[in-house]
């Protein structure tokens, strides 16, 4: 490996902010070509997860990850809509093993767990 993912993504998050929406294609490809020519495209995960929780941390954005057993429906999807801000990047994943319940994470870093998996491993914990 040439150079780090954690340089790779800084450089990555900063060429996208100093271009302020405009050419965000050129960008990709041609990073992707020096990424390549470098031989370390095997961290283009990691590059591309760290530069945009780089450009998120920039912006003042929000990465919010929504993790439920089920689709989520409409009655929660107001609630949802109460914690998010303008600007906040949402995805939404499904993971049966939750049981029920969902799981919010924000940034990757904090997390709200209100699954039926969570608070019976919460439970079990404490007992064993």
């Amino acid at each position: 490996m040439k150079y780090s993912p954690h340089i790779y993504a800084h450089a990555l998050a900063q060429a996208i902010i100093a271009a302020k929406g405009a050419d965000h294609d050129g960008i990709a490809k041609n990073f992707l070509a020096l990424v390549r020519k470098n031989g370390d495209e095997t961290s283009l995960r990691k590059i591309v997860a760290e530069a945009e929780r780089l450009i998120h941390k920039e912006s003042g954005a929000r990465k919010v990850t929504i993790i439920s057993a089920r689709p989520v429906k409409h009655s929660a999807e107001a609630m949802l809509k109460s914690i998010l801000k303008p600007g906040d990047a949402i995805e939404e994943k499904i993971d049966p093993r939750l049981i029920a319940g969902i799981k919010i994470l924000i940034n990757d870093e904090s997390e709200f767990d209100g699954s039926l998996k969570g608070k019976l491993d919460a439970i079990f914990s404490n007992v064993i």
